[in-house]
């Protein structure tokens, strides 16, 4: 059995999920979750499970396990490659990809966020099947996935929010500032003709005041919110092209675009600590461009 403790917002979630999925596949063990981390009353943030947006069929589970690892998690973490023996697979650094995972086994319970593309290579099919939305769209978002497949389509996320409101998210993440969305823009419009921008944000405001996208069409997509913000990630992996912010939602809205010559483009800074910010080459596919 291969036990994913869930934690963090949606993008989060997806990372967690398929890290766990691709280890129970090499493993050929069952997958379950366990919802303790999102659920605890000690908790300073209460999350929603997420993953039900998806097609996804996985057993949710309590684990004494789960919640004995939740509640030791510093000192497990501290002695990490010790309880590696013993199935606790805990990671440090969430972008830093830990060897071990190759080689773990038997009944292994995973506490971390596992954000790195090599947890889950050789196991894409099985997660882009897993992550298909599973409601259709409304008639308005219908409209806008029927305009990014007729046109040269760019997703742009800006995410601020949070990042700038938050001290707590502010000393540990950059916000993305205008100077790295007009070379992001720049270079697509470099690589492409006829460019048609999707604006996805948290701050529409900032957008408008900020960025200039020429004489190429704009369109601003604000009206997924709440319980439906999800939906955003979905039109951003149907656009034909990306341009992400520094955060794990918009990252998915890039993977999941299926288009075989995307263009994606994404910071090079995610991070205040200029430490994390040199594994990011890591922890981009390989055919992303940094900016």
């Amino acid at each position: 059995m291969v036990t994913i403790l869930l934690s963090g917002g949606l993008g989060n979630q997806m990372f967690q999920y398929a890290a766990a999925r691709a280890l129970a596949k090499r493993l050929n063990a069952p997958l379950a979750i366990d919802l303790y981390p999102l659920i605890k009353k000690t908790h300073a943030t209460i999350r929603p499970y997420e993953l039900e947006i998806f097609k996804t069929d996985v057993p949710i589970v309590s684990t004494l396990r789960g919640k004995v690892l939740t509640k030791a998690r510093p000192f497990v973490q501290k002695h990490k490659e010790f309880f590696w023996r013993f199935g606790f697979l805990v990671d440090g650094y969430a972008i830093f990809y830990l060897p071990v995972f190759e080689t773990i086994k038997g009944n292994v319970i995973m506490s971390g966020y596992f954000q790195n593309e090599k947890y889950f290579k050789g196991a894409e099919e099985d997660i882009r099947n897993d992550f298909t939305f599973r409601h259709a769209l409304s008639e308005k978002n219908k409209e806008i996935a029927q305009q990014v497949a007729a046109t040269g389509s760019v997703s742009v996320h800006i995410r601020r929010g949070d990042y700038v409101q938050n001290a707590n998210a502010a000393s540990n993440f950059v916000t993305c500032d205008a100077s790295y969305y007009e070379r992001a823009i720049a270079h697509i419009c470099e690589k492409i003709s006829n460019p048609s921008f999707y604006i996805f944000s948290d701050d529409f405001d900032w957008v408008k005041e900020n960025l200039n996208f020429g004489n190429h069409p704009v369109s601003f997509v604000d009206w997924n919110r709440g319980g439906k913000s999800h939906i955003d990630m979905q039109l951003m992996s149907l656009c034909k092209h990306n341009i992400t912010a520094n955060s794990s939602f918009s990252w998915w809205g890039a993977w999941l675009n299926a288009n075989p010559d995307k263009i994606v483009v994404c910071p090079g800074k995610w991070f205040q600590d200029e430490k994390k910010n040199a594994m990011l080459k890591d922890f981009y596919p390989e055919e992303w461009t940094m900016m």
